[in-house]
């Protein structure tokens, strides 16, 4: 069956919709290293614009993090300025990359690889560019290369130092 673009972009919404409604996440974003794609968000307001603003900021070198992942670790936390939520990131075949705002990113990441395939093949579908990785894997057999991150947030320091138990 072959979908129209309009079709294919609105199962591509509610995907993304899923996926923050999975996480109990408050917003959520379709990324490529040029921009924002599309965006998804439970509430909007000035605060949802304060997020998105700050994720656009960061959207080229999200890209850099799961290369560097694979050597020796990030060089700096790009998310460090931020402790209201966590991060859930998906990068599909390194060309786009789906970021989730939600309360416990770990728990997305359980749930998350079904969709995540779902969502590739239909933007594998939408542009045949995004199908074929940076190594050129995956142009004849379809398959999505997920690459997926967790940020937490920093747990809080506990304040004093620890006292040892009374002798009595």
């Amino acid at each position: 069956m072959l979908e129209t673009q309009h079709t294919l972009f609105d199962e591509i919404q509610r995907l993304l919709g899923a996926l923050r409604c999975i996480g109990n996440g408050r917003y959520a974003c379709l990324v490529e290293p040029g921009g924002l794609l599309l965006e998804d968000a439970a509430e909007l307001g000035e605060d949802a614009w304060v997020l998105r603003r700050f994720i656009e900021q960061r959207i080229p070198r999200l890209f850099e993090i799961p290369k560097a992942l694979e050597s020796d670790g990030p060089a700096d936390d790009l998310f460090e300025d931020w402790d209201s939520d966590e991060f859930f990131l998906a990068f599909i075949n390194g060309k786009v990359g789906v970021l989730v705002a939600c309360p416990n990113a770990a728990a997305l990441e359980a749930e998350a690889p079904r969709p995540l395939r779902a969502l590739a093949d239909r933007l594998f579908r939408v542009n045949a560019a995004w199908r074929v990785d940076d190594r050129g894997h995956g142009l004849l057999l379809g398959r999505a290369r997920l690459d997926m991150v967790v940020i937490g947030r920093a747990e809080p320091q506990a304040s004093g130092a620890a006292s040892e138990p009374s002798p009595d």
